[in-house]
């Protein structure tokens, strides 16, 4: 199987890997206690370092209920030349924590527009497990069903639409195949060194497509950095690879997409803007170029708090000494 040429892949879970390994614990910068007081450190064996949280990618050890709304707005240039075309694709997912962070469920559904005309998308329900360690080293995976709520006429105007959508996100093209049923198994890989962190994700698609097997690979790959306690700055890349898909020729089955991005962290809201652009042929050779813009609005809710939301004043606030205990002046947590 290629993706990312093959060796990228090895060469990104070992990098992972080394990074985890050479750091010991890490600095109390940006750490994770769930929306909760630091002594809930002592029970929740996942309370790891806080992560920047991928635009696209899931934030792996999350310890609230999320929800996602990702915009994508882009132009495409044809083959043939001319004027641009745009197209738009909404993405909507949430995920549930289970169990002190080792299971997770969730939902994910995208649909595009284009023309005046909004075509509905394929929706997928997963769940996926994880193991981490308090120096930020994780791995995980999990496996999502593709249920068929995208039906279109694959000749019709739907299909163009649907088509652009997927030239801007190659790597959910499952999401915009008609009458597709199917599973996507992945395995996932994060490791966070200080304000840095480094997260991986591959994922093997498999259709059917009414009597015809269709298989995707993809590689999610995502280098972020904390800029500040509240902005992270990062950059996410993608390569869809078509495996096995009817009328591709050998030379136009990879398209890889980059995208730096920025984002905000407040207490219950995380919103993030990227920018994005073709690395080689977009998908499938359908077009020459693709640019455009991705808009995400992730709502955390954490409902064991009073408000539902998190608070940065009792996340980053010390555990309050006993009574009578002298506290050193100059401490450092």
């Amino acid at each position: 199987m290629r993706v990312f040429s093959g060796r990228s892949a090895a060469a990104a879970l070992a990098t992972s890997a080394a990074i985890a390994g050479t750091c010991g614990p890490v600095p109390a910068f940006g750490a994770d206690t769930g929306g909760r007081p630091d002594s809930s450190t002592e029970t929740d064996p996942y309370a790891v370092p806080a992560a920047p949280r991928p635009p696209t990618l899931p934030e792996l050890t999350h310890s609230e209920t999320e929800g996602t709304l990702e915009a994508t707005a882009g132009a495409i240039l044809p083959n043939t030349g001319g004027g641009f075309t745009h197209a738009y694709a909404q993405r909507l997912s949430v995920e549930v924590p289970v169990g002190l962070r080792r299971w997770y469920v969730g939902a994910e559904y995208e649909l595009a527009t284009g023309d005046g005309r909004v075509v509905s998308g394929n929706l997928a329900l997963g769940g996926r497990t994880l193991w981490a360690t308090r120096t930020g080293l994780a791995f995980g995976g999990g496996l999502s069903l593709i249920v068929p709520t995208a039906v279109f006429d694959t000749q019709g105007p739907a299909a163009s639409t649907a088509l652009a959508a997927a030239t801007l996100r190659p790597w959910d093209v499952s999401f915009f195949t008609p009458s597709a049923f199917g599973a996507r198994p992945f395995v996932d890989v994060r490791a966070i060194d200080g304000k840095f962190v480094a997260q991986f994700r591959q994922s093997l698609d498999v259709l059917d497509t009414g009597g015809r097997l269709a298989l995707y690979a993809t590689v999610g790959v995502y280098l972020g950095l904390w800029a500040t306690h509240e902005i992270a700055a990062g950059i996410e890349a993608f390569e869809a690879y078509a495996i096995s898909v009817d009328n591709v020729d050998d030379g136009k089955r990879a398209t890889v997409v980059i995208s730096p991005n920025v984002r905000l962290v407040l207490p219950w809201v995380e919103p993030a803007i990227s920018a994005f652009t073709n690395i080689g042929t977009p998908l499938q050779g359908a077009s020459d170029r693709i640019w455009g813009f991705r808009l995400a609005f992730t709502v955390v809710y954490d409902p064991s708090r009073a408000l539902g939301v998190r608070t940065k004043a009792s996340d980053d606030s010390p555990p309050a000494a006993p009574p009578g205990t002298m506290v050193p002046t100059g401490s450092v947590r």
